[in-house]
């Protein structure tokens, strides 16, 4: 027979595996439909250069595909985590979409397990069914593209390096137990243990391993870790005190870690050390050239003639030094375009003439407008006076929505760009549903400590 602490939380596992239930159903029943055609892979060509690289891998013949535009191969274009992927599904789109159904579900739990760090079940159950719901995630596991495998592994990284710190036990038998006016805080859980630091070493991994499917992360690792060390700090004991180096020196040597045999075998293949890949370039000149728009028009490309002669690095690096050399002569134009790119990334409503269509439109609409109301009244009504998360908390979850902002800004605007920021922006929009809540309890760094109802405020300050 089960503690009476323990059959309370059993009503609550099963409505959250009903949740993930229905969220992978929900899945599945869009992604499995949907056309394996050519003609409907071709829709989008990111889709056809990423299913061509899967099966040249699967079938011993390297990690390349033939780039008409250029008329030759290139080996180093694409960064390998999400061909692997595809390879690993028998080069199968609909296998491709099974696995990401799966995968995206899995990213569901990630929002539950994140949100349960700071929040009570129920919030952190309404944190998993924004997740659950959220259109552009579903719409993303049809597609043969990198979305949904690098928003999984972004959440689970943020989930293990912010869980692994001090008070995570004590943050969640607390929200278990009844808000009686004599209950004593719990027992918060002690730093610095080869466990939490084992958990922390594994987020940061993952986290490093996510450059492999979206070099645009280049950054998140050692930005995530710095921050996570700021909300896992206990009062008076050191972050993982059992670990030798510093967190940002840990953070980037897991990336060099992560990147370090694909460099080395770009040297060997294309003849230079290529950390990320040479879509980078072009990338960049898209978003910054005179003709940009903020949207991406790779048109150029046929407008210049010189870059078929010039190889695939060269290529590269000839784009980018085009683009900052705009970008110096240009920079009011900049200015103006990185506005207009940060208003199409965070667009309500599909911008493309593909899905500009009024029922995806309206969807977006329904699903995105309520999402952001209820993230500004999170970040409003954060801190421990306000009954929100706490503030270091707030800047967590925010970073990867600020971080892909600014990276964008820089190079072309889409929608399909923040759609890893959102699961991380659910927790905040949750903490909503627990304000009401929050009466009776005196919300900490560490979670929730049950404190006795006193008196109202007189207007003393409240101390730390």
């Amino acid at each position: 027979m089960l503690p009476a602490s323990s059959s309370g939380d059993q009503p609550r596992r099963v409505r959250l595996l009903l949740l993930l239930g229905g969220a992978l159903a929900l899945r599945l029943a869009w992604a499995l439909p949907q056309p394996v055609t050519d003609e409907a892979i071709d829709q989008l060509p990111d889709q056809r250069e990423y299913l061509v690289l899967g099966r040249n891998l699967l079938h011993g013949q390297g990690l390349k595909f033939y780039d008409p535009r250029f008329g030759e191969e290139v080996w180093a274009f694409r960064t390998p985590g999400y061909p692997l992927l595809v390879a690993a599904c028998g080069g199968s789109v609909r296998t491709v979409r099974m696995v990401q159904a799966l995968i995206d579900t899995s990213t569901v739990l990630a929002a539950y397990l994140l949100a349960r760090r700071w929040l009570t079940r129920g919030s952190s159950l309404a944190a998993a069914a924004v997740v659950a719901l959220n259109p552009f995630l579903i719409y993303f596991t049809a597609l043969v593209l990198t979305e949904t495998l690098f928003t999984a592994m972004l959440l689970w990284g943020m989930v293990l390096i912010v869980r692994s710190g001090p008070g995570t036990e004590g943050a969640a038998r607390s929200n278990a137990l009844p808000a009686t006016p004599h209950s004593p805080p719990p027992a918060l859980r002690p730093s610095g243990t080869w466990r939490s630091t084992a958990l922390w070493l594994l987020g940061g991994l993952v986290l490093a391993a996510s450059l492999l499917v979206r070099q645009s992360a280049i950054g998140l690792p050692v930005i995530l870790g710095v921050a996570a060390a700021v909300v896992n700090r206990g009062v008076g004991v050191p972050y993982h005190r059992r670990w030798p180096l510093p967190v940002g020196a840990t953070m980037l040597g897991l990336t060099l870690l992560v990147l370090l045999p694909w460099a080395w075998r770009n040297q060997r293949v294309v003849g230079e050390w290529v950390w990320t890949s040479t879509n980078g370039g072009i990338t960049l000149y898209d978003g910054l050239n005179p003709d940009a728009t903020g949207a991406s028009d790779q048109s150029f490309v046929g407008s210049m003639p010189e870059l078929r002669t010039i190889g695939e690095p060269g290529r590269s690096q000839y784009l980018s030094d085009q683009a900052k050399l705009f970008a110096r002569r240009n920079k009011r134009r900049v200015l103006e375009l990185a506005a207009i790119k940060a208003a199409r990334t965070w667009s309500p409503i599909p911008l493309s003439q593909d899905y500009g269509g009024w029922k995806y439109r309206t969807v977006g609409l329904l699903y995105t407008l309520p999402l952001y109301l209820a993230v500004l009244v999170g970040l409003t009504r954060g801190g421990p006076r306000g009954g929100g998360l706490p503030r270091a908390a707030q800047v967590y979850l925010l970073l990867p929505a600020i971080y892909f902002t600014a990276v964008h800004m820089l190079t072309v605007g889409s929608l399909r760009y923040r759609i890893p920021a959102e699961p991380p922006m659910a927790v905040i929009a949750a903490s909503v549903a627990a304000l009401p809540a929050a009466a009776g309890w005196k919300r900490s760094g560490r979670g929730f400590d049950v404190v006795p109802d006193l008196a109202p405020e007189t207007g003393s300050p409240e101390s730390e």
